[in-house]
């Protein structure tokens, strides 16, 4: 990978990091003192059932904001929202909800979220899964004296270095310079700074919440309603069978985590009052390759499919893009060594399960096929990977693949 492709790559991952968190959404008791949490990394105490929490979500309707919303309602807990409220009767019309804006100068702004701490409202945990590092800012510095523990969802964008194979959670984090930092304000940005805007917001969610700020790092989010596509290229092109085009090396690692898993982990340590800065990501083995994702696939919707394994070098010289053209797969080199191999111990040793691949597929599939196709087909369009979606099209793969065979 030359320096220029991997330059275009980091920003494709960016972008493609980001929509888990929906950018087109933002989405009661004393603090503790920070010596009363368990450390980062301990094991939690399993929550007292009793315990229902209150519960503020800073957004909450774009793609993981609903799965860690309905996990807490499933779980016995009370649910406040803060956001625009564009989407809010649609998915929780039985929510209470604070409406409000988290852009400068956009609507109320926070002013509502300022009224109701200025009445006395309190919340023992407060998620964030802001995109921008004053919004986090912000909001934490108005809810420091009115919220017991802060969750920040951040990404595994926010390390420096991809070389590094089995990263911890201390590596080094991204930078940009202020002047940059002080130019981004609301969405859309460079997604170049990606993972440094988010560094940021977890420096801002640790200031303002001491010792009582957790923060999350996930890794490719899918699943149900992932409205970027960007996993479910594999299982809706295996699913339809015959010769596949697959990148490189079928032993090349990935990882990804379902969204209901990362919702189940941000709610469990809620409930257990954990802090500290976690990797999440799945499968918890860390065992996934490229190879074994696609044979899931297969298995999982009885297909036919066979795999083409086409060179990474081919097909990048060809204009097709790991990531993007070729979602979940990069290349394990040059300085992409450990993207795919973060270290997952500390959130194990803090309660992070994933489920079986299988249930993943079936149910990408599922929500694909039942609620995604048929609202585009109201609105005129269609699926079509390569096009509108993550992926390549049958015509271009059909290309490809003739090219390969006729290669010297």
């Amino acid at each position: 990978m030359t320096r220029a492709s991997r330059r275009r790559f980091l920003t494709h991952a960016s972008l493609m990091c980001a929509g888990a968190a929906g950018l087109s959404a933002f989405g009661a008791g004393a603090p503790t003192s920070p010596g009363t949490g368990p450390r980062p990394g301990r094991a939690p105490i399993a929550p007292d059932a009793t315990t229902a929490l209150k519960v503020l979500f800073l957004g909450g309707t774009g793609f993981i904001g609903p799965h860690i919303v309905n996990r807490f309602i499933e779980r016995g807990h009370t649910v406040t929202l803060f956001n625009r409220g564009s989407r809010t009767d649609e998915l929780f019309p039985n929510l209470e909800l604070i409406k409000g804006d988290r852009i400068p100068g956009e609507g109320a702004g926070l002013q509502p979220l300022l009224d109701a701490v200025g009445a006395g409202r309190t919340w023992d945990v407060v998620i964030d899964t802001a995109n921008v590092h004053t919004w986090t800012d912000h909001s934490a510095r108005v809810l420091r004296r009115a919220a017991t523990h802060y969750v920040y969802t951040s990404s595994l964008s926010v390390y420096t270095d991809n070389s590094i194979i089995d990263q911890d959670e201390d590596g080094p984090l991204d930078t940009m310079p202020d002047d940059v930092a002080d130019g981004i304000d609301r969405l859309p940005y460079d997604m170049r700074h990606f993972g440094a805007v988010k560094a940021r917001s977890e420096a801002a969610a640790a200031k303002h919440f001491p010792g009582r700020a957790t923060i999350v790092r996930p890794g490719l989010i899918v699943g149900p309603r992932d409205f970027s596509n960007r996993f479910t290229y594999w299982p809706w092109r295996v699913r339809q069978g015959g010769v596949v085009l697959a990148p490189s090396d079928p032993n090349d690692p990935v990882m990804v985590i379902d969204v209901r898993d990362l919702a189940n982990f941000m709610v469990h340590l809620a409930e257990t009052r954990t802090m500290g800065v976690f990797n999440a990501n799945g499968p918890t083995t860390r065992d996934l390759t490229i190879g074994r994702l696609l044979d899931a696939c297969a298995k999982t919707t009885r297909s036919d499919a066979t795999f083409t394994w086409v060179d990474g070098d081919f097909l990048a010289a060809r204009g097709v893009n790991a990531w993007s053209q070729m979602p979940v797969w990069i290349p394990p080199r040059e300085g992409m060594e450990g993207f795919h191999r973060k270290s997952l111990a500390r959130a194990i040793a803090a309660g992070l399960t994933t489920r079986p691949l299988a249930s993943t597929i079936t149910d990408t599939l599922a929500w694909l096929d039942d609620e995604y196709v048929p609202t585009l087909a109201a609105g005129g369009r269609t699926f079509e990977p390569g096009v509108n979606a993550p992926g390549i099209t049958r015509a271009r793969e059909s290309e490809l693949l003739a090219e390969w065979a006729a290669r010297p």
